[in-house]
């Protein structure tokens, strides 16, 4: 007898409806929640709310067709949005802009409501940016001038930069060398008296190990907020923090057309200073009346919400494009790793695969990543080229220069970060494999 799995959108689930799709188990049968973020993996891979029989990934999916290939960018700004979103987006400014509606509206309401369906989460306030997020989450959880926050040195600068604007300090805590996220048994030996709170970052579209991190928290009655500004649609987000980021950023898996971002939470009590801290300090829903001493204007704008909308439909089916591209770099990769000139990362259930990092091994990732473009035209990156602790100012001079972290310097040199993107093409990806392959004989 077949097993009936419902598709949720969410990595795990993504990742067995990849395994169905490409025959490894054949004695399931799908089908798909009913939600928005699933919209258009529906349209496409689902006939009356069942699996369709035969899909054929490269052809469905990818519209593979062997093009000629010439030069290969890293993230190509004139591809984050593919042209069927073009369209529909054009259609949702055409409705919103004769409103006058574009600060305050409805639809800022509905996108929380979405994006709560989708996370099975309680209570959503979105925001005008994944780092305003973070900073009225710290200021929700009470954090004060001279706290400490405990966090990785290998993030954006937006997660230590949130922290230093409501006054409290940053402490590093060295990665696992394995996910790149915070390595949880080094947390413990960086508490103080004045931690506060533990931020651990998902880097790349790959959860931290939370129960770990939940479990240390508990032991010290820390709070824990998580930066999953790259990890929306991963299983299980926000089981073990008190609050979540997201970051609505176009260039993140699900981003609107503009900035925004937004505060996840099932705490009603943290919910309501996040609301009140994010517009002014205001009472919700009350004009102009003040309950907290300050606050942001950090909302989200009706307009971009108004996008949002529309672009969330892709969120779970290009999750899945993203989970199929990086499955097909680490198959055909795996030679290069053999030989060990390369490092792959691990296909999880919890990646959501923002970004697809490898470690290039014997001191050779720049200049591999210098001849992919000097003679493939192909673009690489190192997406964050210097660690929170390696920074020039003069806070990082009177405080961490002489700080040293193994593993997450280690990483740093090694780290080079492949293109992958929702609108690649698989004639792409072939491309940029076969230069992998060319400059590393």
């Amino acid at each position: 007898m077949k097993t009936l799995t419902t598709i949720s959108g969410h990595s795990k689930d993504n990742l067995a409806l990849l395994k169905c799709l490409q025959g490894e188990t054949k004695e399931k049968e799908f089908e798909i929640s009913n939600i928005l973020p699933n919209h258009k993996m529906k349209e496409k891979l689902f006939r009356e709310n069942k699996l369709k029989i035969d899909i054929d990934i490269e052809k469905d999916i990818f519209n593979y067709s062997r093009k000629n290939i010439q030069k290969i960018e890293f993230m190509p700004v004139n591809r984050l949005i593919s042209q069927d979103e073009v369209e529909k987006i054009i259609g949702v400014l055409k409705d919103v802009l004769p409103t006058g509606q574009f600060t305050s509206g409805p639809f800022s309401k509905k996108l929380e409501e979405v994006i709560g369906s989708y996370l099975n989460k309680k209570f959503v306030i979105a925001t005008s940016s994944g780092t305003d997020a973070l900073m009225v989450s710290l200021l929700s959880i009470g954090i004060q001038p001279g706290d400490e926050v405990i966090m990785p040195a290998n993030s954006f600068a937006a997660t230590e930069n949130a922290v230093l604007a409501v006054g409290a300090k940053p402490i590093f805590v060295d990665i696992d060398q394995k996910s790149y996220c915070i390595d949880p048994s080094k947390i413990e030996e960086a508490i103080t008296k004045k931690t506060k709170c533990i931020l651990p970052v998902h880097l790349y579209g790959k959860q931290c190990e939370m129960k770990k991190i939940r479990e240390i928290a508990d032991i010290y009655q820390l709070r824990v907020i998580e930066d999953a500004c790259q990890a929306i649609g991963s299983s299980n987000l926000g089981e073990h923090g008190d609050i979540i980021v997201l970051s609505f950023n176009p260039y993140k898996n699900f981003g609107v057309c503009g900035k925004a971002g937004a505060i996840v939470t099932n705490n009603e009590t943290l919910a309501i200073r996040c609301n009140q801290y994010s517009y002014h300090g205001f009472e919700i829903d009350t004009k102009n009346k003040k309950v907290l001493d300050f606050g942001f204007n950090s909302k989200i704008d009706n307009l971009q919400a108004a996008i949002g909308l529309e672009r969330i439909k892709y969120l779970s089916y290009n999750n899945l494009k993203r989970a199929y591209l990086a499955q097909r770099y680490i198959r055909e990769l795996k030679d290069l790793e053999d030989r060990e000139l390369i490092k792959l990362p691990m296909m999880t259930e919890d990646n959501v695969w923002h970004l697809f990092p490898i470690r290039v091994k014997n001191g050779r990732r720049d200049e591999l990543k210098n001849k992919l473009y000097q003679l493939y035209n192909i673009e690489t990156d190192i997406y964050y080229p210097v660690l929170s602790h390696k920074q020039n100012t003069n806070w990082i001079k009177e405080n961490y220069l002489q700080k040293n972290m193994f593993n997450t310097e280690q990483v740093h040199k090694e780290i080079l970060h492949l293109p992958l993107h929702p609108n690649m093409m698989l004639e792409e990806q072939n491309f940029v494999l076969e230069g992998l392959f060319n400059v590393n004989k």
